[in-house]
């Protein structure tokens, strides 16, 4: 009823701000690439982050997939890496590090048959999650191609000398 005392001008006004709405989020969830290959990204190429952890004697890794998909809901922003199996049972502590966050990130072991990976030989998976409110926060400010890069997420792998 309430509909019946808009002017043609205001339907036509909201029915083309519906329309960008969805068409937008379309697009967005169509053209963007939420996963990507480290094989694609050299990473000596990749800068270093400066922070503490990059100061370290840590070892370093990018990712093999990210998924970058928070609009999907809760768990749809993370990265696997690959670790050499040297370091599975030694014992180790791990710290991810993604561009723009100074909050130092858990990883923890990947099933590689729930996430459509095969491991590369000598390795095993790691996954790393990032939080959908940070991502989506990283979306409404124009930084969500950060996420999608994987020369911004940096694991920093201490293993335990034995």
């Amino acid at each position: 009823m309430y509909m019946r005392n808009w002017s043609a001008r205001n339907k036509f006004s909201f029915i083309a701000i519906i329309t960008l709405a969805i068409g937008s989020i379309f697009i967005l969830t169509q053209t963007t690439a939420s996963q990507t290959s480290s094989s694609e990204t050299d990473p000596s190429l990749c800068p270093s982050m400066t922070n503490k952890l990059s100061e370290s004697n840590s070892l370093r890794f990018h990712p093999l997939k990210i998924v970058a998909e928070p609009w999907r809901g809760e768990h749809n922003v993370y990265a696997i890496f690959a670790i050499p199996l040297q370091y599975k049972d030694s014992g180790y502590r791990s710290k991810l590090l993604v561009k723009g966050s100074n909050t130092p990130w858990d990883v923890s072991p990947a099933n590689e048959r729930l996430y459509g990976l095969t491991v590369p030989e000598g390795h095993f998976l790691v996954i790393g999650f990032f939080r959908t409110r940070l991502a989506l926060l990283y979306l409404a400010s124009g930084r969500f191609g950060d996420l999608k890069e994987p020369c911004n997420w940096t694991l920093h792998f201490f293993p335990h000398k034995t």
